[in-house]
């Protein structure tokens, strides 16, 4: 028996389909069945009771699941210790980055440190919605991913780099107008709608939930420069980063609109599998001292 078969072991468990699991792990389905039909021929044992559409783990598959799941991340330490030893780093690394202001994200920054640190590592740089990026991470199109998020889904790890605060905002010159706005009166405002299933929408459904707004949404923004962009023209209300919209209070674009407000983390998310893979850890530390720093 090898590595491989015990990567496809937890990952088939996890999908609990031959076709997803092929997928993630960029295999053949015909692979993935061989390699688990091998694997119950070398010990004995069925692993899955497998059905048209699914495959289920076996009192058999369900006892030795966490054991290969310890078995995998101590062969993920050992790799790392014996390349950590001759302090090279190489292969393919695909980042998610969200779609936030680069500057506050500091990928400059992560990049450069990471490009010091492992020059034989290949680095591409995926931006892209919050619900891309979790499907990605979970297809495994992409590696690991700096996004905003409360939790790790299922699967997944989570290093937190930052607090995140959410305020709702208002044009400048509507200033009056939503000073003391009754719940009912702002519901009848124009609103800018979120990118469905984002973390933006999660936080302002939060915020309308609890205020017992109904708004009008009307035009679609996905990215927090434009979505100061519309609020400082005058389209309708939005949910804006703290930070950035202090920035832009600043400059009177925009007012506060009451004390509306949500937090969530941004963070780097990565399979909890790969923990102790090289690239992740290297990703990872990187991001640790560039945050230090900051």
């Amino acid at each position: 028996m090898d590595i491989r078969q015990l990567r496809t072991f937890i990952t088939v468990a996890r999908f609990g389909n031959v076709t997803r699991a092929a997928d993630a792990l960029h295999v053949t389905q015909p692979a993935v069945s061989g390699q688990l039909r091998q694997m119950e021929e070398e010990l004995g044992l069925q692993l899955f009771t497998r059905t048209k559409s699914s495959v289920v783990l076996t009192q058999c598959g369900q006892a030795l699941l966490a054991r290969a799941e310890k078995a995998l991340e101590a062969f993920g330490d050992f790799m790392h210790a014996a390349k950590a030893m001759h302090g090279h780093i190489e292969g393919n690394l695909s980042l998610g980055i969200v779609m936030l202001d680069p500057s506050m994200l500091r990928v400059g920054p992560l990049l450069q440190r990471l490009v010091q640190q492992c020059p034989a590592l290949r680095i591409d740089l995926q931006v892209g919605r919050t619900p891309w990026l979790l499907t990605a991470l979970q297809a495994s199109e992409i590696d690991a991913a700096i996004m905003v998020a409360r939790s790790a889904p299922r699967g997944t790890s989570m290093l937190v780099l930052k607090p995140l605060t959410f305020r709702l905002v208002a044009p400048a010159e509507w200033a009056a107008r939503v000073a003391s706005a009754a719940p009912l009166e702002l519901s009848r405002m124009p609103w800018l709608r979120m990118t469905p299933r984002s973390a933006h929408q999660e936080l302002l459904t939060e915020i309308l939930t609890h205020a017992g707004i109904a708004p009008v949404e009307t035009v679609l923004a996905d990215h927090e420069l434009m979505i100061r962009e519309l609020v400082a023209a005058g389209v309708g209300i939005g949910l804006m980063r703290e930070n950035l919209a202090l920035t832009a209070l600043a400059a009177g674009e925009l007012v506060f609109v009451g004390d509306y407000s949500a937090t969530t983390n941004l963070a780097l998310l990565y399979p909890e599998e790969r923990e102790n893979e090289p690239a992740i850890c290297a990703v990872r530390d990187a991001l640790q001292h560039v945050w230090q720093q900051a």
